[in-house]
């Protein structure tokens, strides 16, 4: 007799009777003793999934691999009656049928979604209907599966849905309302305690989190702690920059190639998905991602396999995935740059840093934060930010948010003479010197030929505007390039030109 208690379900029988579930503690155990009798495996009904489908062969496929792993599977034939089902039978997981007639499937995920919003849904597609795949995570589904069902597919999305079920139900320790200092990061403000909450709560799971935000408000950090709140911490965190790499050899970096695969392949090397296995890999500006990375990614994420460039071999992996953007990704599906799959993929939780204007509450703390941090590394004696720089800090927008802020930090620390930093120690961009210069450089210039005046006025509006883009896109050269239109290397040539410092490493990696 199986260790698995399995129910036929068909709202229009009698059947239904059955599906009363013991609600206290003594009779569920009792029920439990009664589904395991005559088998010596100790009992695994932890999770209950209702599948509604006509399509019987599905089903029985499906509760062969179901049974095998230790979960009650229940079968409804149609829609109707399910709301019922899944209150008398304490349903954990509801799959829908795309092909159940007419729009039933797509209509129940609508009805659950509004009548349990906290139950897990998921959407059976008939095989390569992506396009109802993406559908269904628009009504709300948080997953799908394809038929025919394969093992290893299934296997997978149990695992998706025992984390995202611990995340939904259970209770988690948060930090303290009062607490300053999270994982690294820093901040008393509401917004960012309710980011340190979900820190702790989404990263016990290993479910794919999208972090958002703009550049320079710590998503690297947010990732890291999600790695160090999880089981996986003792494993690698692999970290990719998907901006910082041509895309053709993004795929290289990431899945690894073999030898012969391309020019300078000289020998089998695995990539990022294989180095981060038990751990997690943060992908970095993956709206940057080329559209056959985005491919092979989502076939990462779906399978939890990977194959080298040139090779013809798949390799298992168990890697968490967390991505993060400052762009837009909506709007790049919607323009046909991103997948749309892939992003349902990734957005299993989307979590949002606030740029540093919209949490200024936070500024001294920080400030203080950073002086401590750069008079120790520089062996600078500690100083304070007098009252006048502290009103102009706190006037400033924050382009580049706290990367930004830690760059003006550590600069005005090192140029400060007292035991004060004073206005005149820190930049000309907040202090808003820089038009001022701008028309001292046209007053100086009146008397030059026309040639040599318009070359130096050029020449400080080229060094003024470049530095201000820099400054909006946290010093990375990438990224400012493609924002003023630009290829890297003329960036790069003219900031040489116009003798303007590129950023270090430590300042772009931030």
């Amino acid at each position: 007799m199986s260790n698995v208690a399995l129910y036929n379900v068909d709202p229009s029988t009698q059947v239904r009777s059955a599906l009363a579930s013991p609600r206290s503690p003594a009779a569920r155990e009792r029920h439990l003793r009664i589904a395991a009798r005559g088998s010596s495996t100790q009992p695994t009904a932890t999770m209950r999934i209702l599948v509604v489908s006509e399509r019987m062969s599905f089903v029985d496929a499906l509760r062969v691999i179901v049974e095998a792993d230790g979960r009650d599977l229940l079968h409804a034939a149609q829609s109707a009656g399910v709301c019922e089902i899944i209150t008398r039978a304490e349903i954990n997981v509801v799959i829908a049928d795309e092909q159940l007639p007419g729009d039933d499937g797509f209509r129940l995920l609508d009805e659950l979604h509004e009548v349990h919003p906290t139950l897990l849904t998921a959407m059976a597609t008939a095989p390569g209907a992506s396009n109802a795949a993406i559908k269904a995570f628009e009504r709300g589904a948080a997953d799908y599966i394809n038929t025919p069902v394969q093992r290893d597919d299934v296997i997978a999305f149990l695992r998706r849905a025992d984390a995202m079920t611990t995340l939904r139900l259970e209770t988690t320790p948060e930090p303290d309302a009062e607490v300053s200092e999270f994982r690294g990061m820093y901040g008393t403000t509401p917004v960012m305690r309710d980011v340190f909450k979900m820190i702790s709560r989404v990263g016990r799971t290993d479910v794919t989190v999208l972090v958002g935000g703009e550049s320079g408000t710590g998503k690297e950090l947010v990732a890291r702690a999600l790695h160090d709140e999880s089981a996986r911490r003792h494993k690698p965190f692999i970290a990719l920059n998907c901006s910082a790499l041509p895309s053709e050899l993004v795929e290289s970096e990431l899945f690894g190639h073999t030898r012969g695969a391309f020019t300078g392949a000289v020998k089998d090397r695995g990539g990022l998905f294989e180095a981060a296995h038990g751990g997690t890999l943060f992908l970095d500006e993956i709206g940057d991602l080329g559209p056959l990375a985005q491919a092979k990614v989502l076939r990462a994420l779906e399978s939890g396999e990977v194959m080298r460039v040139g090779g013809t071999k798949t390799t298992r992996v168990d890697v968490r995935v967390i991505a993060a953007t400052n762009r837009p990704l909506d709007e790049m599906v919607a323009d046909g740059r991103f997948r749309e799959d892939l992003l349902y993929r990734l957005k299993v939780i989307s979590l949002a840093l606030p740029p540093l204007r919209d949490r200024k509450a936070d500024l001294p703390l920080l400030s203080s934060h950073f002086l401590h941090v750069f008079a120790e590394r520089h062996g600078l004696p500690a100083r304070r930010i007098s009252d006048e720089a502290s009103e102009i800090l706190l006037n400033y927008d924050w382009p580049g948010n706290v990367r930004e802020l830690r760059n003006v930090i550590e600069g005005a620390l090192v140029m400060a003479d007292g035991v004060e930093i004073c206005p005149c120690d820190l930049p000309a961009s907040l202090t808003r010197q820089r038009p001022m210069r701008a028309m001292s450089i046209m007053e100086q210039s009146a008397d030059l030929p026309f040639v040599e005046a318009r070359e130096r006025a050029l020449r400080e509006f080229d060094r003024a505007f470049l530095g201000a883009a820099l400054e909006r896109n946290g010093g990375n050269i990438a990224r400012t390039a493609r924002a003023l239109g630009l290829h890297r290397q003329s960036l790069q040539k003219l900031l040489a030109r116009r003798d303007l410092r590129q950023p270090t490493e430590m300042q772009r990696e931030l």
